[in-house]
This record gives C-alpha cells, structure tokens and sequence, in this order.
C-alpha cells in the first residue's frame, strides 16, 4: 500500500472511528435520534429473519447505537490498516445508514433549523458515498473477473501457438 493511500484511508477512517467511539462510550447522547432509525428498523429485521432469531433483535435505541458504533470503530481500523479494508468500507456504509437517517430532519421542524443542519446530513452522506466507493476500490487493479478473461485468453493463444508447432512439424 501506497504512503498516500494509507493516509488518506486513515484520515477518511478516523471520522468513522472517533464517531464510533463516542457512541460505544456514551449511546444516551445519539439515542434520542436514533429512535426513529430503531422504531422504523428493528420491527422489520425481527420480520424478516426466522422466528427463533427475531427474539434477539435488540428494541433499544442505544443497544442500536452501541452496534452501529462497534461497526463503525471495526470497520474504520480494518479500512484504515488495509486489512480487510472492502470489508471495513462495507461496515462502515451500513453503520453510515443510521448516521444519514438519524441526520434527517423532523416532518414538523422549522425551515432555519433544517437549513442548519443541512450541512451535517450532507456531509454524512457524502460519507456513506466515499465508504460505498471506498468498497469497490481495486486499488487500480483489474478486477478478478478481468483478470480470469485476460488468463483464458492467454491460454487459448498459447494453445492456438502450441497446436500450429505441432501441425507444421
């Protein structure tokens, strides 16, 4: 890894991990946000999976932010050390979910409040974006699937080559 990437994964990643922190450490601050995120969420996750896991889902707003603050510090220390790092970068997309919908203004709060806070939703989306981007990032690598194709292709020459030597002699 380059000096310059591992800078910038690091910078990029220390918002997530000072984030993720503060809501490991102190969830009653972000829980009342979080409400409507947890009271939209948990009752289609305890939906959709099987009925003997459902029970498990937690119904708190802070056990909620505790979780998305986990994923956030995990996410940001695998993205910023490069171990792991798509994986990292898709934690902390999914972590960056609640941050955007806990960002989003009320249906009843006034215009000079949401042009206030416009900025912070912006920037946590911007954020969400950079994670999606970040995991899908070769690091200017062909992807697998290209390179499997380019390998096929140097067989089939290679054995095109073999079969002309073998014919002409």
């Amino acid at each position: 890894m380059s000096l310059l990437r591992f800078f910038a994964r690091s910078l990029f990643a220390s918002a997530f991990i000072a984030d993720g922190v503060h809501k490991v450490t102190r969830p009653t601050d972000v829980a009342p946000e979080a409400e409507k995120f947890t009271s939209a969420v948990a009752p289609v996750v305890q939906r959709v999976l099987p009925a003997r896991y459902s029970s498990y889902v937690p119904e708190l707003p802070e056990t909620w932010v505790r979780l998305c603050g986990v994923a956030e510090v995990a996410g940001g220390t695998m993205f910023a050390t490069g171990i792991g790092r798509r994986a990292g970068a898709l934690l902390l997309s999914g972590a960056g979910v609640m941050n955007v919908v806990t960002a989003l203004p009320g249906k009843g709060t006034p215009k000079e409040e949401r042009v206030h806070d416009r900025p912070d939703l912006l920037r946590r989306v911007a954020l969400v974006g950079a994670a999606l981007l970040a995991a899908r990032d070769l690091q200017g690598q062909p992807s697998l699937k290209w390179r499997r194709k380019h390998a096929a292709k140097k067989v089939a020459r290679a054995t095109a080559r073999a079969k002309k030597r073998v014919v002409s002699s």
